[in-house]
């Protein structure tokens, strides 16, 4: 990953977007499938004061991208804090329910993927639209945040 990005580096095709060449290394990592989950490298990027040059010598590019890393891990271990509460939350709706019932599914669809919408859910799980729209109600408190704010499409998501 260093390597990937220390060659976007070198190239300087964006010179004000260093970040991007984290991206492009990751989106390289997952076609060629050696990994399906990565640190949050470019939001660490963005969050450290880490900005190459071009001039660093070899030990400052790599406690540069030591320090993207700390920070890249802050910001995960949040995210896996918010999703561990949020699984937490609706396991314990899902613990009261039938067992042929479609909605450890649908929990498992918030779990997996950064925005969920009606449609999304109702072809995933194999339900009506409106199967979904009960399965949230049942959820109550333990659903997670509506991102859109809209009432025709709207969409959630465990921010």
């Amino acid at each position: 990953m260093r390597a990937a990005w220390q060659a976007w580096l070198d190239l300087n095709l964006y010179a004000r977007l260093p970040w991007l060449g984290l991206i492009m290394a990751a989106a390289i990592l997952r076609a060629r499938g050696l990994t399906n989950h990565l640190l949050p490298l470019a939001a660490g990027f963005k969050q450290s004061k880490f900005r190459p040059q071009g001039r660093e010598g070899a030990r400052e590019k790599l406690e540069g991208f030591c320090t993207v890393l700390e920070e890249a891990l802050a910001i995960a271990t949040k995210d896996l804090d918010r999703l561990i509460l949020a699984c937490e939350l609706m396991s314990r709706v899902t613990a009261k329910i039938r067992s042929n019932s479609k909605l450890p599914q649908l929990v498992e669809l918030f779990l997996s993927r950064p925005l969920v919408t009606v449609p999304l859910a109702a072809k995933l799980i194999r339900v009506t639209p409106k199967a979904v729209d009960l399965m949230l109600a049942q959820l109550g408190g333990a659903l997670p945040r509506e991102l859109t704010g809209r009432t025709r499409y709207r969409a959630w998501g465990i921010v």
